[in-house]
């Protein structure tokens, strides 16, 4: 099966774009360009934004560049979803792949019905715990913990309907937000260790200096109950998964055993 990877790219962005093309020559992937979106060119007010939300929650003023970057993802899911493929690759473009990233993906493939989406990149450690081996190097499994970052990951068309269906109005950043799946009612697995790097070889487009956060106790009062309440639901739901996902491996090898 063909598979694309959806790349979202300012129209600017020519060096990241060269360096996106140099990647994709050495692999089958067909790389797609989405056109991103540019905060700046946002025009207010706009139904698919909560500012007060996004403020209450995530304790920082509207960022117009955080805006671009979400509404892009958005883009490039639903230009994805009308293509008609099972599944696709979302990528941005500052990404570094690992040499061996089409192999890993292709082992991650084979397990395909264990997740609607596949983590691989992020910025934090995620606390990941193993599922299964995919090779000596790699393996496959669950974030327990946070893991923001949307450099580079993979859904099926389940996952891209539930994030397009669930998650405009906007209200948190991108990497924030689809790192809720469990609120939306879909798998999310990860490749361990993360075959793909961000903001390597490129600065980020998005500002995020302190200029933007509010004052800590605002701060104290909104976001510290939201995100204790968001990183115990995290932490159950993906433990009662992980579990599952679990007795269905251990089931498996069973199974393999039994077998005359």
């Amino acid at each position: 099966m063909k598979l694309t990877a959806y790349i979202i790219n300012l129209p600017d962005a020519v060096s990241r774009r060269m360096h996106i093309k140099q990647t994709f020559e050495k692999l089958s992937i067909e790389p797609v360009f989405v056109e991103g979106i540019l905060g700046s060119a946002v025009q207010f007010p706009i139904k698919s934004y909560r500012g007060w939300a996004y403020k209450l929650a995530h304790g920082k003023k509207t960022n117009l560049a955080e805006l671009g970057c979400y509404f892009s993802h958005i883009k490039a899911i639903q230009e994805f979803l009308a293509s008609g493929q099972p599944e696709a690759l979302i990528m941005e473009d500052d990404v570094e792949l690992s040499n061996d990233f089409e192999t890993v993906l292709d082992q991650a493939l084979k397990h395909s019905e264990r997740f609607d989406m596949l983590r691989l990149s992020g910025l934090h450690s995620g606390t990941p715990l193993q599922i299964l081996k995919l090779d000596d190097d790699y393996n496959l499994s669950m974030f327990i913990t946070r893991q923001t970052g949307a450099g580079a990951y993979l859904v099926n068309r389940k996952a891209a309907n539930k994030i397009v269906k669930n998650l405009l109005p906007m209200w948190l950043p991108y990497d924030h937000a689809f790192d809720r799946e469990w609120t939306m009612g879909f798998k999310t697995l990860c490749v361990d260790p993360l075959p793909v790097i961000q903001n390597k070889k490129f600065d980020t487009q998005i500002a995020a200096d302190n200029s933007y956060k509010y004052p800590s106790f605002i701060r104290y009062m909104t976001v510290l109950p939201f995100r204790t309440y968001n990183e115990l639901s995290r932490l159950v739901a993906r433990l009662i998964s992980y579990l599952n996902q679990s007795f269905k491996q251990k089931k498996t090898k069973v199974s393999y055993k039994s077998l005359p």
